[in-house]
């Protein structure tokens, strides 16, 4: 029995006394109970062991004694505990940290120990940027102030976090929307209950315009040049700024711009860009007005635009605007189905003055007055008009009380020209001429007494007269002539016979050969004149009017 117990007071005792007096400083953190606790069971432990060594009955009397005094110091005694918070213990009336702070109710005693089941109230207070948002290990988490039952060491957490406004244009953001006299600014999320957000909370700000302004940016989000914009609240409260811009009309000859084209029965007008869906326009918008005439009508000016007379005009919107637009009943000339724009045109073959010319927008005003003249190029000839003017001269007189569409014609011509071989042997008639592709030029050649025409040269080569010429080209054509010379012949006595060839007109240089022929009862007896001899045939060369005489005789019987 007696081995057991003292097993027992090792075995167990003393485990216990290092793990109660463990507990009483690191967990309680109660020095002086500490100490007291080991004292009192190291000597209850030494006092039992000692009893069962030497029995002695006044060691029970000490046992006694100190067990008894242990009890009266537990009983007499209220534990001394502290309270931590955020890890620091607290020895006045406030600890403070980075986020805050918290107020302390009552202070501990100035060892920094409380009494027992003291009631402390904490009262968190969060610095600038932050807010309480909860407790650990009071009664209440959830409130503040709150308060701690000091039963044993607490160890108690403030819980701040970083919480920020939103102001807009110097109003502090509440709820989910923001309004002004320009416009409004949607917020989402809103911020809680308290008019704040959380750090690192993303928000969107949608602007939203009223009615005759136009959102114009930010100030101080992520991307101030668009709508919705982003922001994330971290470090600070943020104030941005959103700025509205006047909204303007534009009115076109009494009639609201509200779409890209504004009609009237003269015309219309293209508007670009066109206004906005409230039929507006941002301040400083620069628009183009393009004047478009109906048929029969034209474009004559604005008025208001600062460029009046130019279409397209263009203008800034800087308040509202009055522009007028004037369309005027105005008509096309069309030449060879080409509308005139100028002064002149050119065609295949010549050209055509037109004065006056149209104005800038190709059109003449009702009952204008305008003459054409054709002049052709060289190779060409002017025809004629045709169309809404029909005529030959060169020059006409157009009313223009409507569109007109007029033909000009001209017509390609070649030329003919002729001369003679030799120059005075003859004439050409025609001597020389124009001529209409295509036509025919008939030619005669005539010669000159003491001529005859011989063949035609050149761009013709023929031997026939009058001969006929196709004009698909300029032609040079030759009528080449030969001198002649007469032959005249006679016999004596004229009964006497005859001469072969009897006259006649010969080639200049041609040789006759002349053959005398007496008649019956007589012979050939010589020649006489411009030949001589007695010999039949004989020869004579034409270099000049010649005359023979063939003389016969009778013959003998």
């Amino acid at each position: 029995m007696k081995k057991f117990l003292q097993e027992v007071l090792t075995y167990f005792w003393i485990p216990l006394i290092v793990g109660l007096v463990s507990y009483i400083f690191f967990q309680l953190r109660d020095v002086v109970l500490g100490i007291v606790t080991l004292a009192a069971l190291s000597a209850i432990y030494t006092i039992v062991r000692l009893y069962f060594m030497y029995k002695k009955w006044w060691l029970l009397i000490i046992l006694l004694v100190v067990v008894f005094g242990a009890i009266g110091f537990f009983v007499v005694r209220a534990p001394a505990i502290t309270l931590t918070i955020n890890g620091q213990k607290v020895t006045g009336s406030e600890v403070s940290f980075n986020t805050g702070s918290v107020s302390v109710n009552p202070v501990p005693q100035s060892n920094g120990l409380y009494t027992k089941n003291t009631v402390v109230t904490l009262t968190a207070n969060p610095a600038p940027g932050h807010d309480w948002i909860g407790w650990s290990g009071t009664d209440n988490d959830a409130i503040n102030p709150t308060v701690v039952t000091m039963s044993r060491n607490k160890q108690v957490t403030a819980n701040f976090e970083s919480r920020f406004s939103l102001i807009i244009n110097n109003q502090l953001v509440i709820g989910s929307f923001v309004s002004f006299t320009e416009g409004s600014v949607t917020v989402d999320p809103a911020p809680e209950s308290d008019g704040k957000y959380t750090s690192g909370t993303a928000v969107t700000l949608t602007a939203r315009s009223d009615s005759g302004y136009d959102w114009k940016g930010w100030l101080g989000t992520s991307n101030d040049t668009s709508n919705p914009t982003r922001l994330t609240m971290s470090s600070n409260n943020k104030n941005v700024t959103v700025t509205f811009e006047p909204r303007f009309s534009l009115i076109v000859s009494n009639q609201l711009v509200i779409s890209p084209i504004v009609s009237f029965p003269e015309g219309s007008v293209a508007v670009n860009p066109a206004p906005g869906d409230d039929g507006k326009y941002a301040s400083g918008t620069r628009v183009t007005l393009t004047a478009s005439p109906t048929q029969g009508y034209g474009w004559k000016n604005w008025s208001g635009t600062g460029s009046d007379t130019s279409n397209p005009a263009t203008l800034t919107i800087s308040s509202d605007k009055h522009i007028a637009v004037t369309f005027e009943l105005r008509f096309l000339l069309t030449l060879n189905n080409q509308a005139v724009t100028g002064s002149s045109a050119n065609y295949t073959g010549g050209s055509v003055s037109v004065i006056p010319a149209p104005g800038a927008d190709g059109r003449y005003t009702k009952d204008a007055v305008t003459v054409l003249t054709a002049s052709p190029t060289s190779g060409y000839r002017f025809d004629r008009w045709s169309g809404d003017v029909s005529d030959r001269v060169t020059s006409v007189s157009i009313n223009m009380n409507a569109n007109k569409s007029i033909a000009v014609y001209f017509i390609k011509v070649y030329n003919l020209t002729t001369s003679t071989s030799p120059t005075g042997g003859g004439s050409v008639s025609p001597a020389a001429g124009t001529y209409d592709e295509g036509t025919n030029a008939i030619l005669t050649a005539t010669p000159v007494s003491g001529y005859r025409f011989d063949r035609w040269s050149g761009d013709v080569s023929d031997r026939v007269t009058p001969v006929t010429i196709p004009m698909n080209t300029d032609k040079n054509v030759t009528a080449n002539f030969i001198k002649v010379y007469t032959l005249t012949t006679s016999v004596s006595p004229a009964e006497g016979g005859s001469i072969s060839p009897t006259s006649g007109t010969f080639d200049e240089g041609s040789i006759v050969t002349l053959t005398a022929i007496p008649a019956t009862g007589y012979v050939f007896d010589e020649w006489d004149g411009d030949v001589s001899g007695n010999v039949t045939p004989t020869t004579i060369t034409m270099n000049g009017n010649n005359s023979v005489i063939a003389t016969f005789i009778l013959s003998t019987p």
